[in-house]
């Protein structure tokens, strides 16, 4: 017998999720772990960032959390250096932009946002795609994806302040 009292079978995944999502392939809201993650509250500023860029040849990058954070790639040439090059992680090749996305520290709220700063190839949390120009809140654990260069983020706190 089904979850909803009827004699219909059901697949696994509508007995485990219930969304109102279309297609799966392009999600348009983030789908919320099994486990709740630690809110960025949690966590008193200042905030160090660990970036775990990568799979198998996985890289940590650490990064202290200012009031904005610009991540892409660097072009030499237009003297244009973000705060967070990811041009040594296969940027370019994995469709970062040179300015790709922004973290942002809201001290009124103590969170830490994302913003993708209208990027080629666009960034999701979780796979969930963002919309250019809008703030997203962040967690501990999240899976960023700037284009297809992947990492998972961590907080810490900052042992400089």
């Amino acid at each position: 017998m089904s979850d909803d009292g009827t004699n219909q079978p059901q697949d696994e995944s509508t007995k485990r999720h219930t969304s109102w999502l279309g297609d799966a392939a392009s999600p348009r809201m983030p789908v919320e772990p099994d486990q709740p993650r630690p809110q960025t509250a949690r966590l008193a500023a200042p905030w160090r960032l660990l970036l775990q860029i990568g799979g198998d040849n996985q890289t940590t990058v650490g990064i202290e959390v200012r009031d904005h954070v610009v991540l892409g790639r660097s072009d030499p040439v237009a003297d244009y250096y973000p705060d967070l090059d990811l041009s040594p992680y296969d940027g370019q090749e994995g469709g970062v932009s040179r300015r790709h996305a922004a973290i942002i520290q809201d001290d009124e709220s103590k969170s830490l946002y994302i913003e993708d700063l209208n990027s080629t190839n666009g960034t999701r949390i979780n796979g969930f795609s963002l919309e250019p120009r809008r703030r997203y809140r962040l967690r501990d654990g999240d899976e960023l994806e700037f284009g297809r260069v992947r990492m998972t983020m961590r907080f810490v706190r900052s042992p400089f302040k």
